[in-house]
C-alpha cells in the first residue's frame, strides 16, 4: 500500500590556521604577520568586531579590514561552508526504498529546536514546491505549524496561475498555522494564483447538523474538487500532543473521541484524520470534514512535511498507509522511522 536535502544555510565555520612558524612568509611579514595573525584570531575566534580589534592593536579600522582579507588569501583563514540543506542522500534513498516513495528531501535535524526544525523544513518545501507546480495545477493544502512555515518561506519568482483548495476546515480559537484558509490564500498568492474557502468547522458532532453542512454549494464545490487535485501539501500530527494544553484539537475532540482514539492506538493524523502505526485508519465516533484517507492515497502526488522525533511513529504510519509521495523531513526522524520500521520487522 505503500506509495531528497536542501535549507538555509548555516553561518560558516572558520578555520585559523597555524603558521607562526619560521620560514619564508614569517620572514616575508614581520611585524604584519604577527599583526594578521592576532587580527583574525581576535576577529573570528574572540568575535571581536573590526572596530574593537583596531583599538585593541592600536591600528585603524581600514587596516584592520585589510589584515583580515589578506588573511583569508595566505590560507590562514580557511571557511568552510556547512549547508544544512544538503546531503544524506543514502538516507534519503534508504526511505525512498522503503516505503515506495517519488522522493525525500532531508535537512540536517541533529541539535536544533522546533522552530529553526520547522524553519528548514519550510525552506526546504518551499524549494520543492518551485519545482513540482506547474502552470495552471490544482493544489490542496492541509494545516499546521510546519505548514505555516512553508508559506513564509515561499518566495517564487514565476506566476503559476495555480489553484488552491483547503483539504480541510477549519478551527475557531487556534493560532494563524491552523487557519486553513488563509494557508491556501498566501500558497496561492506567493504563484500568482486564486485560492477557494471552505469556511465549514473540522469537526462537527452533530450528525443532523454535519449532514446540513455537507449540502451547502460552497462546501460542496470544494470536496468535489479534491478528486481533481495536482499536488496535495499535508502536514502530519502526532496524536500524543492532543493531550497537551498548547495543542487546540482538545475542546473540539473531547474527552470521549481521545478516549476512542487511544483504544485504536492512533499515532497520527493527516488533515484530522488519525492513523495506528500501521496506517490503519481510526474511526471513532465524531466527524471530521476533511478529505477522507482513501482519497488521499489516491492522488498522484502528496508531499507531506513533518519532523521532530516525537513525529517518528506518525510518520511511519502515514508512509505504512500509502498516503505519501514525496516526504520532506529532518535526518534525526528518518533514522528514526527507519530504525521503527526494522525493530517493528524483527
Amino acid at each position: 500500500m505503500t506509495k531528497r536535502e536542501t535549507g538555509v544555510s548555516q553561518p560558516a565555520d572558520c578555520h585559523v590556521t597555524r603558521r607562526e612558524g619560521t620560514g619564508k612568509a614569517s620572514t616575508r611579514f614581520g611585524r604584519e604577520w604577527q599583526l594578521m595573525m592576532r587580527a583574525a584570531r581576535l576577529y573570528y575566534e574572540d568575535y571581536l568586531t573590526q572596530q574593537q580589534i583596531a583599538t585593541e592593536l592600536d591600528v585603524s579600522r581600514p587596516t584592520v579590514s585589510r589584515l583580515l582579507t589578506q588573511a583569508r588569501r595566505e590560507g590562514i583563514v580557511q571557511i568552510t561552508i556547512a549547508d544544512p540543506l544538503t546531503g544524506h542522500e543514502e538516507l534519503a534513498d534508504e526511505l525512498v526504498r522503503s516505503f515506495g516513495l517519488k522522493q525525500a528531501v532531508l535537512v540536517a535535524g541533529e541539535g536544533l529546536s522546533a522552530e529553526l526544525l520547522r524553519r528548514r523544513l519550510g525552506i526546504a518545501s518551499a524549494e520543492l514546491l518551485q519545482h513540482r507546480l506547474n502552470e495552471g495545477c490544482q493544489v490542496g493544502i492541509g494545516w499546521g505549524r510546519t505548514l505555516g512555515s512553508v508559506v513564509e518561506a515561499l518566495d517564487a519568482q514565476e506566476r503559476l496561475g495555480i489553484h488552491v483548495v483547503p483539504l480541510i476546515g477549519g478551527l475557531g480559537q487556534v493560532s494563524p498555522s491552523f487557519q486553513v484558509n488563509e494557508l491556501a490564500r498566501r500558497l496561492a498568492e506567493a504563484f500568482g494564483g486564486t485560492w477557494q474557502s471552505f469556511y465549514i468547522p473540522a469537526f462537527v458532532e452533530d450528525p443532523a447538523a454535519l449532514d446540513g453542512l455537507l449540502r451547502l454549494p460552497d462546501v460542496e464545490a470544494v470536496m468535489k474538487s479534491w478528486a481533481h487535485i495536482d499536488v496535495a501539501l499535508v502536514g502530519i500530527g502526532h496524536f500524543a500532543s492532543q493531550r497537551q494544553s498548547s495543542m487546540l484539537f482538545y475542546s473540539y475532540i473531547g474527552d470521549n473521541g481521545l478516549v476512542g482514539l487511544e483504544q485504536c492506538h492512533a499515532v497520527g493524523d493527516i488533515c484530522g484524520q488519525f492513523f495506528d502505526t500501521q496506517g490503519a485508519q481510526c474511526f471513532e465516533e465524531r466527524r471530521v470534514i476533511g478529505i477522507p484517507l482513501e482519497r488521499l492515497r489516491a492522488l498522484q502526488q502528496v508531499i507531506a512535511v513533518a519532523g521532530g522525533q516525537e513525529k517518528v511513529p506518525a510518520i511511519l504510519g502515514a508512509l505504512r498507509g500509502g498516503y505519501v509521495d514525496i516526504l520532506v523531513t529532518d535526518s534525526v526522524s528518518a533514522r528514526g522511522v527507519l530504525g521503527l520500521s526494522r525493530n517493528a520487522n524483527d
